[in-house]
C-alpha cells in the first residue's frame, strides 16, 4: 500500500507561510568572536538533534553544538572546544548532554556552560578509528560505538574506559567486515547495537551478545521510545519493533516505499517520526507502524534531524543549518530564521553605519542595516553577475553588472534604473562617494558623473587618464578614495575630480592586487603573490609584514589604522574559511579559523565598527569585536643563536601563554628569497613550550609562530624572528623598503 502524502511539497510551501516564523538571537561561530546573519540561526549543516523536555541540543558539521529552551524556537552555539564535525548527541536531562563525532567526544552536566572530553582516544586529531554512535544511561554510565564496531564502557563520565566485546561481524570482531549501525542501552546491563542487517542485545554491559533480529536490509540506528518498545530503522524502508524490551522484533511497513532512514524519534510510544539520508522528507507514523504513515517535507533543505520536545513540539534541521519547528506533532512546519538564497561574491560595507551589500551572481544583492544581523534581497534587474555596488546612503546605491551594466536605485533596491557610463568600456568597480556622485574605475582611467550617474565625462588627471585600474575604495575615514591596478596606485581627496600617483613597493616592484587604507595616509596593499605590505605615509615608505607567516592571503580589509583582517585560503594545512586579524598596526597576526566554507577574496568587509564576512557562496556574518574573542594569549619565539657562519639545522622553540589544553601552534618560515612559507604544526607542553627543528641556508630566513586560540583564550601569532646565515651583522634584519 502506498504512503499516504498527506502533506507533499506545494503543500508544506503553502503551510510555512500560514505559520509564523520563530526569531531568536544570533549564534556565536565556534571559538572566533563572528556571529551568524545569513542563514539564521546559522550555517553549520545540523546531523542530530535531541531533547530533554523543552531543553535540547543539536550537534553537527565544524564542531557545531547548539542548546535551546524553548522547544527550538531560540537557538545559542556552545563552546565545545573542537572544529570536528558533531554527529552524535545524547540529551540525558535538561543539565546533561553528550555529543560527540570523529576523533573527538564531550560532556555537559551543567547545561552547556562547560565540557569535559570523553578520551575514548589517545587523540582528538587523527585518531585511528572515529566515533559512531553513544548510549549513556546517567551522567558517569555510558558506552560508545566505534567506526571499526569496537565498544568501550565508562562508569565515571569519560575519563576512563574499558573495552568490551566488539558488535559481532565488524572488522573489531575479527569475524567480517559490516558495518557498526547504532547503539542502544535500557540500563547499565542491557543494551543493543547492530551490524549490517543484524541486531544483537547484551545483557551483560557488552561482555557478550546474542543475535535477535535479522534482515536482509542494513540497521542504521536504534532507538527506545520505553523500556519495552524500541525501534530499529536502516536501509530500503527497514523499520524493526520490538514490544518486549527487545527480546522479539517485528517488522513493519511504513508505506513510504524504499528511503534509507537514518533515525527515528517517538513522543511517546506510538508517535514517531523518521528521518532519511537523504533529507528529502519526514515520515510520521502515529501508531508505531501498524498502519502506512504519512510523509512530510518540512524545508526546500535537506533535513537530516528531528525529534519531539513534548507531545506536540518537533524541532528539526539539516542543511546549512535550515531549522523548523512543529507545533502539531509534525503535521506542519514553520521556518526558525530564514536565509536568503543566491550566490554572492563581493561583500561592500555601506556608507551608514550598520549598512553593507553583497553583491553576486545574477543580479542577486543582499542588504543589511542591522549591523548584519539579519539580510534581505534587492535584486537588481539584471540576469548578469554583479561586479561592485555603492551604496552612500540606505535609500540611493549604485549596482554595476559584468557587462558593464550600470544601474541606480533611489528606494533601497525596491526599483532600479537603467544608467548609461558614456562608454563601451566594462568597468571594473565602482565607487560613489555622495548620494549624487558616482565613479566607474577601469579598464582603463576613470569616469565620474555629478549628477547620480544621469551623464558621465572622462577625468583627465595624468595619474588616471592612462592607468589599468582593476578596483577602487574609499578609506574607513576621512574623504579620500583609492583606486589601483597591477601598476598603478592613485588617491582623490576631492571625490574623483583630481587625482595623485602614489609610490608603490619597490621591491620587485609588486604587481597590486588589492589596496585597503584607514585614512589618507595609512593603508595596506596586497600584491599578486600575496604578500601584504604597510604603509604610514601615503605610500613614501612601505613595510613587508613578514609577521602574517603565509603567502596564501587572497583579499583584506583595514578597520583603523591600527587593525585590519586577511582572508587567507587556508592556515596550518586546515582548509576553511581562515582569516589573520592584528590589532597592532601588522606587527603580528592572529588566526581564526571561522567557517568550514572558505571565504570569498572579496569576502571582507570593514564598516563603522562593524565587520562583515561573506563564508561560502551565501553564509554572511558580522562581528564587533574584529571575530576575537576569549581572554588574550601570547606566543613568542627564540633560538640559541640567531646568527650562524653557515647552512645547517637549527631549533626554533617558543611558548604559548597561557598554556592551552591540546593546543597546537603553527610555525612557519620562509627561506630567503622564496616566495612561498614552510609550516610545522606542532603540540603544546602543559608549560607552554614547543619545539621545532628546521634547515636554514644562507641569507636570513624568518620565523613565524601562530595558533588559532581554544575557545577559552583568543588566538595569537609571534613577532618575526630571523636568523641569518652567512650574512653581515648589519644587513641581517633590514626590512624596510623605501618607494
Amino acid at each position: 500500500m502506498s504512503i499516504k502524502r498527506a502533506l507533499g511539497a506545494a503543500l508544506a510551501a503553502a503551510l510555512l507561510a500560514a505559520l509564523p516564523a520563530a526569531a531568536g538571537a544570533n549564534v556565536q561561530v565556534g571559538a572566533s568572536g563572528w556571529q551568524w546573519g545569513n542563514p539564521l540561526p546559522q550555517g553549520n549543516t545540523v546531523r542530530a538533534i535531541s531533547f530533554a523536555g523543552g531543553t535540547g541540543y543539536a550537534a553537527g558539521d565544524f564542531g557545531t553544538l547548539l542548546k535551546t529552551s524553548d522547544g527550538g524556537a531560540t537557538w545559542t552555539g556552545l563552546p565545545v572546544g573542537t572544529f570536528q564535525g558533531m554527529t552524535v548527541v545524547q540529551a540525558l536531562d535538561a543539565q546533561t548532554v553528550f555529543a560527540g563525532g570523529g576523533c573527538v567526544a564531550r560532556r555537559s552536566t551543567d547545561g552547556g556552560a562547560t565540557f569535559t572530553a570523553i578520551r575514548f582516544s589517545a587523540v582528538e586529531s587523527g585518531c585511528k578509528v572515529a566515533l559512531h554512535d553513544l548510549s549513556f544511561v546517567s551522567a558517569q554510565t555510558g558506552y560508545l560505538l566505534l567506526a571499526d564496531g569496537s565498544v568501550f564502557a565508562t562508569t565515571d563520565g569519560g575519563t576512563q574506559f574499558a573495552p568490551r566485546t566488539a558488535v559481532p561481524d565488524t572488522t573489531a570482531s575479527g569475524s567480517g567486515f559490516q558495518q557498526p549501525g547504532g547503539i542502544a542501552f535500557l540500563d547499565a546491563s542491557t543494551g543493543y547495537a547492530s551490524s549490517g542487517g543484524k541486531l544483537f542485545q547484551t545483557l551483560d554491559g557488552g561482555v557478550s551478545w546474542r543475535l535477535v533480529a535479522s534482515d536482509a536490509r542494513t540497521i542504521a540506528a536504534i532507538w527506545f521510545a520505553s523500556a519495552r518498545r524500541g525501534f530499529a530503522v536502516g536501509s530500503g524502508g527497514l523499520v524493526l519493533r520490538t514490544d518486549d524490551g527487545g527480546a522479539t522484533w517485528t517488522p513493519k511497513d511504513l508505506g513510504a516505499g524504499a528511503p534509507n532512514y537514518a533515525s527515528i524519534r517517538c513522543a511517546g510510544e506510538q508517535l514517531c517520526l523518521l528521518t532519511t539520508g537523504a533529507g528529502t522528507q519526514l515520515v510520521r507514523t502515529t501508531d508505531a507502524g501498524n498502519t502506512p504513515g504519512t510523509a512530510v517535507t518540512p524545508s526546500s533543505d535537506p533535513i537530516y534531524a528531528a525529534a519531539f520536545a513534548s507531545a506536540t513540539r518537533v524541532a528539526a534541521a539539516g542543511e546549512h543549518g535550515a531549522t523548523v519547528v512543529s507545533d502539531d506533532a509534525g503535521v506542519r512546519f514553520a521556518p526558525v530564521g530564514g536565509r536568503v538564497g543566491g550566490s554572492f561574491s563581493v561583500l561592500r560595507p555601506g556608507g551608514v553605519h550598520g549598512s553593507a551589500y553583497a553583491a553576486g551572481a545574477d543580479g542577486r544583492l543582499a542588504k543589511t542595516t542591522d549591523g548584519g544581523r539579519s539580510w534581505s534581497t534587492g535584486n537588481v534587474p539584471t540576469t548578469a553577475d554583479l561586479l561592485d555596488v555603492a551604496f552612500p546612503t540606505t535609500a540611493v546605491g549604485y549596482a554595476l553588472d559584468v557587462d558593464g551594466g550600470l544601474f541606480r536605485t533611489d528606494n533601497a533596491g525596491a526599483t532600479w534604473k537603467t544608467l548609461g557610463t558614456g562608454s563601451t568600456r566594462r568597468p571594473r568597480a565602482l565607487l560613489a562617494p555622495s548620494a549624487g556622485s558616482v565613479l566607474v574605475v577601469g579598464p582603463q582611467g576613470i569616469r565620474r558623473s555629478d549628477d547620480a550617474g544621469e551623464t558621465f565625462g572622462q577625468v583627465r588627471a595624468s595619474a588616471v587618464l592612462r592607468a589599468r585600474l582593476t578596483g577602487a575604495a574609499a578609506a574607513r575615514s576621512g574623504h579620500a578614495i583609492f583606486a589601483w591596478g597591477p601598476t598603478a596606485l592613485v588617491r582623490s581627496s576631492d571625490r574623483g575630480r583630481t587625482w595623485t600617483a602614489l609610490p608603490r613597493p619597490v621591491r620587485t616592484r609588486p604587481a597590486i592586487r588589492q589596496a585597503s587604507f584607514a585614512n589618507a595616509r595609512v593603508g595596506l596593499v596586497l600584491d599578486a603573490s600575496g604578500r601584504v605590505w604597510r604603509t604610514t605615509s601615503a605610500g613614501r615608505s612601505w613595510r613587508l609584514l613578514t609577521a602574517v607567516g603565509t603567502q596564501e592571503v587572497v583579499g583584506m580589509a583595514v578597520d583603523s589604522p591600527r587593525a585590519a583582517t586577511l582572508v587567507v585560503r587556508s592556515f596550518g594545512g586546515r582548509q576553511g574559511g581562515s582569516l589573520l586579524r592584528s590589532e597592532d598596526g601588522g606587527a603580528t597576526w592572529q588566526p581564526q579559523l571561522v567557517v568550514a566554507t572558505p571565504v570569498q577574496p572579496g569576502g571582507i568587509a570593514a564598516g563603522d565598527g562593524v565587520e562583515y564576512l561573506l563564508a561560502g557562496d551565501a553564509g554572511l556574518l558580522y562581528s564587533s569585536t574584529g571575530g576575537v574573542a576569549g581572554d588574550p594569549s601570547a606566543l613568542t619565539l627564540a633560538t640559541r643563536r640567531r646568527q650562524l657562519p653557515k647552512a645547517g639545522r637549527i631549533t626554533v622553540t617558543g611558548r604559548l601563554r597561557p598554556a592551552g589544553a591540546n593546543a597546537q601552534v603553527t610555525v612557519s618560515m620562509r627561506a630567503p628569497g622564496a616566495g612561498a612559507w614552510t609550516h610545522q604544526t606542532v603540540s603544546v607542553a602543559s608549560n607552554g613550550t614547543f619545539v621545532t627543528g628546521w634547515r636554514v641556508p644562507r641569507g636570513t630566513t624568518t620565523f613565524v609562530a601562530q595558533w588559532t586560540g581554544d575557545f577559552a583564550s583568543a588566538g595569537a601569532g609571534s613577532r618575526p624572528l630571523t636568523v641569518a646565515v652567512g650574512v653581515p651583522r648589519g644587513r641581517a634584519h633590514g626590512r624596510r623598503a623605501h618607494g
